[in-house]
């Protein structure tokens, strides 16, 4: 079959497999998986079916290729950070240290040194802002805990916890402070109904411009392991 679809690279992979599934690679081609008996005329359904969803998803992968270009943990590269664009600098001494421009890592340094920095970042940030927002709101927690998630910022669970990813610390403080505000509204309705919105609105009027921040910059949850 084609190469392309709509425009968008394709590169179909025949395995064995009962069912048709489709995901972007990092470079922005979608990776067809389809079962070894399935037919061009197959494919091409499947793909005209789901023709919205590549196309949204389209725009993210390129979206992340385009970034990912220029992250690296290497000299010259940059790195997010609280909504900064730090420069790279490799040759510090013993630990990472950030600049006021610059983050600055030991000689030999790579994404694990960045990642670890992220997180012990995140366990100092984090869960001082929730307590803040948290008091400020009046809605209390139950405790907070620090994720890896890849699939979503923040989460609340029943029993009052709330989980916000080390990723976050990538994001600006007020894209930061909106994920907190929407867990905290889930203490309050445990769902996405129209009076969580209201809630979440009522707490913070402009929450749709720093939702559709994230929402414009989720691939960032996919730059690191």
């Amino acid at each position: 079959m084609e190469s392309t679809f709509a425009g968008i690279p394709v590169s179909v992979e025949y395995k064995k497999t009962s069912r048709l599934s489709m995901t972007f690679d990092k470079g922005g081609t979608l990776i067809v998986t389809v079962p070894l008996r399935a037919t061009e005329s197959d494919i091409l359904r499947f793909l005209s079916d789901h023709r919205r969803w590549i196309r949204i998803h389209y725009t993210k992968a390129v979206a992340f290729a385009e970034a990912h270009e220029d992250i690296k943990v290497e000299e010259g590269g940059h790195l997010p950070y609280l909504g900064e664009n730090l420069t790279v600098h490799i040759g510090g001494k013993t630990r990472t240290t950030k600049t006021e421009n610059e983050i600055i890592f030991p000689e030999g340094a790579g994404e694990e040194e960045y990642i670890k920095w992220l997180k012990k970042k995140a366990k100092e940030y984090l869960p001082a802002k929730l307590a803040l927002i948290s008091e400020s709101t009046g809605i209390p927690f139950r405790r907070t805990r620090i994720s890896g998630a890849k699939k979503s910022w923040g989460s609340c669970s029943p029993d009052g916890t709330i989980s916000l990813s080390w990723r976050l610390m990538m994001c600006p403080p007020e894209a930061i402070d909106y994920v907190i505000v929407h867990e905290l509204c889930h203490r309050l309705h445990m769902d996405h109904s129209k009076e969580f919105w209201a809630e979440v609105e009522s707490r913070m009027p402009d929450y749709k411009k720093r939702k559709k921040w994230l929402d414009a910059n989720s691939f960032l949850m996919d730059l690191f392991e």
